[in-house]
């Protein structure tokens, strides 16, 4: 029997297959084909990295079977449902997008139905205790709603804390915190769910409902515009709901808890703490309305007051005290949360750090995010020594997000900051056991960085968007700005990649061997990526492949076959090793980059 052209195909290449036959208007059965194999596949975590294409390609296009589909992928469990709503919700409410298709509202709503109506596949025994079936679709409504509103709080906090004092921003979290915990256990009483559904896609996957929020483990990162905050959270899988409400009823019996106040609370009692100063620049209105629209804030324009501080250190709170440059090492901290945790007991527990964000357009980073975990599996496919940490993002809104936050990780900012008149080479020999092993990690991943930002046109690399793990690798961070974007046109940062003079120190100078090795690892990744372009190119062109219902900024000014060059296929080894070495001589030190780090100094304190 002739097996059929999608039979043996990636999911990548799968989706690349149906954009193609959509294009090209082919016969339905060929579409029914592809989608079919994407159904057999609906299990597969692949799936969940590309649903920001499907959705996309859907948005664009309509087309029924791959409505069907997501309809389907949808409805297996919340975590699905939650980040096919968020998803298409981050398409359909960016107000620069054309008027919103008929079908795509419409199919918006059909899922609301269908989830409240329906539910989930993989249903759990507390709905066993409703007998009248309007009352299970009540409370998986009620659910619906409270998650809503919980979502849209946690993100806009990191936006209510730039107008916060510094000073005060501890306290506040801390009662912020505790405020979010009552609410998820009030959850209990009132729906037939009992956490906040996060659909991760790192880590145990099925672990995906947040049971607690340590309200003493946290940090609140100043940026110049907003407060992205760092949290920890327990997770478990549903299907352990049962254990997890007892868990829950033990917690509440043996601790001294406030009656528990209805969701809306949430702000009155934040008001109360510190009075809240909003910036001009955030429309608080243009934010509901790209968020979640569940809750209604009201703040009072007399009371706004713009405050403008140069920017101060970062707010930590910790329940543990640390004097290694990293903290406390993550693998301890787990160990200590689960032991004194209510749920540790549990098989499916899992702890988790994320960054709740406000008030950024993460697509653009989702997308690079994508092919960073892509071009990752190639380096490992050929088995070459470079190293890259792509990390998680998880769209809520256009505007907004959680993002995986890389354990053991510091900026180079907090560093530099911290231990001022360090060289990189001087804090490597003095904070790391073995100099030679984390010199090491820093060449091979500074190999991968540097690929990525010259493949990508990667822009605003200051310090605090590059960290130094506990191994001595570099991972860059925030991708807001690639391929045609650079941060307000400012036109600095033209080098291809960031190789400033401590790096090379760090390398033991040019023409030495860890120099030369950096320079050959270049060559051979991008050998590799050469050798599996067309896998790269299918991403792309999904990307891109509707310019009249482009969403990303960034690719306005996009053209495809510019970036195919960067490849430089045409070129011999001998010439495309040649070529490597005029990128690193191009690179080396380039004033460019310097005065960039110098104006990310002078304007938001950024160390270098």
């Amino acid at each position: 029997m002739q097996r059929s052209p999608s039979s043996q195909l990636s999911i990548n290449q799968l989706t690349n297959s149906l954009l193609e036959c959509i294009l090209k208007e082919q016969h339905g059965s060929i579409k029914f084909d592809i989608i079919k194999k994407f159904q057999e596949n609906i299990n597969n975590s692949e799936i969940h990295q590309i649903i920001f294409q499907l959705c996309y390609i859907f948005y664009v296009t309509g087309n029924n079977y791959l409505e069907e589909f997501l309809k389907k992928y949808g409805l297996m469990n919340s975590s699905n449902y939650y980040r096919l709503e968020w998803t298409l919700k981050a398409l359909s409410e960016d107000s620069k997008c054309f008027p919103i298709p008929e079908y795509f509202a419409k199919f918006l709503t059909l899922m609301k139905h269908e989830y409240v109506n329906k539910g989930l596949t993989n249903t759990n025994s507390r709905e066993d205790y409703f007998q009248d079936m309007y009352l299970i679709k009540e409370a998986r409504a009620n659910y619906q709603d409270r998650q809503d509103q919980l979502i849209f709080n946690l993100i806009e906090q990191s936006l209510r804390l730039k107008s916060i004092e510094i000073e005060e921003r501890k306290e506040q979290m801390i009662a912020f915190l505790k405020k979010i915990n009552q609410n998820i256990n009030y959850l209990w009483q009132i729906t037939s769910q009992g956490g906040i559904t996060i659909p991760f896609n790192h880590g145990q996957i099925d672990s995906y409902l947040v049971v607690h929020i340590l309200d003493d483990e946290f940090t609140c990162f100043n940026t110049a515009k907003r407060v992205p905050y760092k949290i920890i959270v327990e997770t478990i899988d549903p299907s352990e709901l049962e254990l997890m409400k007892k868990a829950v009823e033990i917690y509440q019996s043996s601790s001294d808890i406030q009656e528990l106040n209805p969701f809306y609370d949430i702000e009155k009692e934040m008001k109360s703490i510190a009075q809240l100063k909003i910036l001009q620049q955030y429309d608080i209105d243009e934010l509901k309305k790209l968020a979640l629209k569940k809750v209604e804030f009201h703040l009072n324009p007399e009371n706004q007051k713009v405050r403008r501080k140069p920017r101060d250190k970062d707010i930590y709170a910790s329940s543990t005290n640390c004097s290694s440059i990293w903290g406390e090492d993550w693998n301890k901290t787990q160990s200590r949360i689960r032991k004194s945790s209510q749920f540790g007991h549990l098989k499916t527990y899992q702890i988790r750090q994320i960054i709740v964000k406000g008030g950024d357009d993460l697509r653009n980073e989702l997308l690079i995010m994508q092919m960073i975990k892509k071009i990752k599996e190639i380096f490992e496919k050929h088995k070459l020594d470079i190293f890259l940490r792509p990390y998680d993002i998880i769209l809520t809104s256009p505007n907004s997000g959680i993002l995986e936050f890389i354990p053991n990780t510091v900026s180079i900012d907090k560093i530099k900051r911290d231990y001022q008149g360090y060289t990189l080479k001087q804090l490597y020999e003095n904070f790391f056991d073995s100099f030679s092993e984390a010199q090491t990690n820093f060449l091979q991943s500074l190999a991968g960085y540097s690929l990525i930002c010259y493949l990508f046109q990667l822009k605003d690399r200051h310090n605090g968007n590059i960290l130094i793990d506990n191994q001595g690798h570099i991972i860059h961070i925030d991708f807001g700005f690639v391929l045609t974007l650079t941060p307000g046109n400012l036109g600095f940062e033209t080098a291809p990649f960031k190789l400033i003079e401590e790096y090379e120190e760090l390398l033991d100078g040019k023409g030495s061997y860890f120099h030369n090795y950096f320079q050959t690892l270049i060559f051979k990744g991008l050998m590799a990526l050469q050798q599996e372009i067309d896998e790269i190119m299918n991403f792309i062109k999904i990307m891109n492949f509707s310019p009249k219902h482009n969403l990303l900024v960034s690719l306005e000014k996009f053209k495809i076959e510019d970036f195919r060059k960067r490849f430089m296929e045409k070129c011999s080894p001998d010439q495309l090793y040649e070529n490597v070495q005029n990128i690193v001589k191009e690179s080396s030190n380039s004033w460019t980059t310097t005065l960039y780090d110098y104006f990310q100094f002078k304007t938001n304190s950024i160390y270098y």
